[in-house]
């Protein structure tokens, strides 16, 4: 009879134990503690699972705050120049040309005109010629510049010319 009282409450610790894990896959994430610790043999509370439609103060969710992972800074940032050959022509520009030079860089502008007509230009396809003109100057003076402070054979790395072309380096 003992046998029989064992077997069974070992099936029952069975059964018991796979009810408990199919209710633990069955409960939602947000309705699940987690983070507990066992202490003295028991198991303290955890925490729940927060939503990212919790609201916050002001109005404000969860989403709200961590979807949003630009600084302050970046678009500042975003337009200054890392390249110093860049940087020295966009010193040589007036304002309004400059800003149709920084336009051009922006998604969905693909042509001077365009970006003549997104900083407002009361005729951008002329206005936006003369800057594209003027930036290609700028750039041969500087080219021009660049070789007349090192003179010497080209330094092997391939560089676009103004036709696209290689300009320099192995041929």
């Amino acid at each position: 009879m003992s046998a029989f009282i064992d077997a069974t409450s070992a099936y029952q610790n069975c059964l018991k134990a796979e009810a408990l894990s199919i209710h633990r896959n069955l409960t939602p994430l947000w309705r699940r503690r987690y983070g507990g610790h066992v202490v003295n043999g028991r198991r303290t509370e955890g925490r729940r699972m927060a939503l990212l439609e919790t609201p916050g103060a002001a109005g404000v969710t969860l989403r709200d705050v961590l979807s949003e992972r630009a600084c302050p800074e970046d678009r500042l940032l975003a337009f200054i120049p890392g390249d110093p050959r860049l940087a020295r022509i966009l010193a040589q520009l007036k304002p309004e040309e400059r800003a149709v030079m920084l336009a051009l860089g922006l998604k969905g502008v693909v042509t001077w005109a365009e970006a003549a007509e997104y900083t407002g230009a009361e005729d951008p396809s002329a206005f936006g010629e003369r800057v594209r003109r003027k930036v290609l100057r700028l750039a041969a003076e500087q080219r021009r510049r660049n070789a007349l402070r090192h003179p010497g054979p080209p330094s092997g790395l391939w560089r676009p010319g103004e036709t696209g072309k290689q300009e320099g380096g192995p041929a």
